[in-house]
């Protein structure tokens, strides 16, 4: 067996045993400011700095049932506005997601859900 060290070699296009990848998860709280009626996902939006929501991405992957559960169970009552695929939601229910990191045009990339803020 290889041990893996410094003096391993990087191989081009090939997944190497003797490198490992490593996620560098970013964490963030967000607002849930809606969701996607048809395949699950929730809109999510940050504090800009002036202080109005800016939306930063869609997180469809880390909610489990109980956590479905819960917000189907207020999500109704914080709906103020409905298009053909998502509705709108008064931004008062906060979620920590992790991300892999901010993309450049300011949305989230691959934001996976992780709890409610409360």
């Amino acid at each position: 067996m290889k041990s893996i060290g410094k003096n391993s070699r990087y191989e081009v296009d090939r997944r190497s045993k003797q490198w490992l990848k490593v996620i560098n998860w970013t964490y963030a709280n967000v607002y849930i400011s809606g969701y996607r009626k048809n395949d699950f996902g929730l809109l999510v939006s940050i504090d800009s700095a002036s202080g109005s929501k800016v939306p930063v991405g869609v997180v469809e992957f880390g909610v489990i049932p109980e956590h479905k559960k819960a917000l189907n169970s207020v999500k109704q009552r914080l709906v103020y506005k409905e298009d053909k695929n998502f509705a709108y939601m008064e931004p008062l229910i906060m979620a920590k997601i992790k991300t892999r990191n901010w993309a450049k045009n300011g949305k989230l990339r691959s934001p996976v859900f992780v709890e409610f803020v409360v």
